[in-house]
């Protein structure tokens, strides 16, 4: 598998008919084909009905097999290998426009950091119980004999939403004691100062362990963790506060405050003087 060179397919390119705003798809993909490495304007989902193989995505290699399920960025570069024998990968992907995912995001996620909207380096990834698969399978069947219109999109993305979310709810539920009196507790400057080692410290766990269960039950790393609760606080004194700003770059553990702001403004979209002139409610 060549993953040096890459192209940039355009989604109008294998839409339909014109006035279609999305394109469903479900194919075959044997162990003999060679599909290109590339990336999109558009966002995707795609899951795994039957078979195994290999998810080529950014540079790594992952394994998929019945039931993984993936959202893929315009920003991520992918394909697919085939490694079962007899059925190949039986893959089912949807290809929309990235206006409709800010309508989306707009109306149901303005908050959110997970799903489509994941800073990490890999999209989100899932794997789904039987009962999932079957659910998400179905509606594809009834789908795929429609029209590519805005209310079919609707009806088949905001399922694979709300079942994503109801997930995503059962793991935050099912969190460990010890890891959510953490979260609770790294509330401090003492705390942020101390970093990743004082988050680890509240759990009386390894470093390692730490980041394996939040990555199971949050879908982010340790490190990413750490920073969003210092980016909230910072967030919370710039708007309930007259603090300097310096002040709460060093309280949230940062020794330069390039850096800081570099972060903040990843995380919030603007710079923390921008924030405060927009959010402060000290009067």
């Amino acid at each position: 598998m060549d993953i040096k060179n890459k192209i940039r397919i355009s989604l109008p390119s294998f839409l339909i008919e014109p006035k279609d705003v999305f394109h469903i798809v479900r194919r075959t993909i044997t162990a003999d084909e060679n599909l290109e490495y590339h990336d999109h304007d558009y966002a995707e989902v795609f899951w795994i009905k039957e078979g195994s193989g290999i998810h080529y995505i950014n540079g790594e290699k992952h394994n998929i097999e019945k039931g993984t399920l993936c959202l893929i960025r315009p920003q991520d570069t992918h394909t697919f290998v085939s490694t079962g024998n007899n059925t190949g990968l039986v893959v089912t992907n949807i290809a929309f426009y990235l206006e409709s995912l800010k309508l989306f995001k707009d109306r149901y996620f303005p908050d959110s950091e997970t799903f489509f909207w994941t800073k990490e380096k890999m999209p989100y990834m899932v794997q789904l119980n039987a009962d999932q698969l079957n659910e998400i399978s179905s509606l594809s069947d009834y789908i795929l004999s429609k029209k590519r219109s805005y209310i079919n999109l609707d009806i088949i993305i905001l399922q694979i939403f709300r079942m994503l979310s109801e997930s995503f709810e059962d793991m935050a539920n099912d969190m460990p004691h010890w890891l959510a009196l953490a979260l609770e507790q790294y509330n401090s400057p003492q705390l942020f100062r101390e970093g990743v080692p004082g988050f680890v410290a509240l759990t009386n766990r390894t470093t390692d362990h730490v980041n394996k269960i939040i990555k199971q039950y949050l879908n982010q790393t340790l490190t990413e963790t750490v920073t969003k609760i210092k980016m909230n606080y910072a967030a919370q004194r710039l708007t309930m506060t007259n603090v300097p700003i310096k002040t709460i770059c060093y309280n949230c553990g940062f020794n330069a405050i390039g850096h800081f702001y570099k972060v903040f403004k990843k995380y919030n979209g603007m710079t923390p003087n921008e924030y405060r002139a927009i959010n402060h409610k000290v009067f």
